[in-house]
């Protein structure tokens, strides 16, 4: 992803997270006819995470009792969770949000980690906002959620309403995967 310079100089930019607009724009051209789910996805999430200084977003799909991590956007060298990864449904914050154990956004899972009974893992997390991702349709497809290994105290409940919005866009880039398995191009 390239990011480009407006074409007339811009007045001076204001301070703060939400000052400043950026022409984001795929690396490589596009075929006709084509869409890439996979690409689509990734960018959204690289946005998300840049806009909300936020280290790891992912888009992980829940099925058979498990959340599998489909998308992941990281700004680590070596990111604690991958692609394709998954854990038992019911050992995530991502249960625990959608059961309402736990609200969308957390400030610091370290302070909430034990009396969550959560694993040894999630210690090492500091902030943590996530959301469903529900296909048009209605269906749950999974959650799009992001997290920091440092505090983050930039967070708050307006981020929450932006990740609604990210997760409406990425269940329609997701809807649009036709049926086929996602990260597959989608000719028409």
């Amino acid at each position: 992803m390239t990011t480009a310079a407006p074409a007339h100089p811009a007045p001076a930019p204001e301070h703060g997270r939400d000052a400043g607009v950026h022409l984001v724009s795929a690396d490589a051209a596009f075929l006709a006819g084509e869409v890439s789910v996979a690409r689509a996805v990734g960018e959204l999430l690289q946005v998300v995470r840049e806009s909300m200084q936020l280290e790891v977003v992912f888009v992980g799909k829940i099925a058979q009792g498990r959340r599998f991590f489909s998308y992941v956007s990281s700004s680590l060298a070596k990111p604690p969770i991958e692609h394709g990864a998954s854990n038992a449904l019911e050992e995530t914050i991502c249960q625990r949000i959608l059961d309402g154990r736990l609200p969308a956004w957390i400030p610091s899972v370290q302070a909430i980690a034990e009396g969550q009974g959560l694993s040894a893992d999630h210690k090492a997390l500091a902030a943590h906002i996530g959301v469903p991702v529900h296909l048009p349709d209605g269906r749950l497809y999974g959650m799009l959620c992001g997290f920091n290994l440092q505090a983050n105290t930039t967070l708050d409940a307006r981020d929450v309403k932006r990740l609604e919005i990210a997760a409406t866009a990425a269940a329609r880039l997701l809807s649009q995967a036709d049926g086929r398995e996602e990260g597959t191009e989608t000719r028409r």
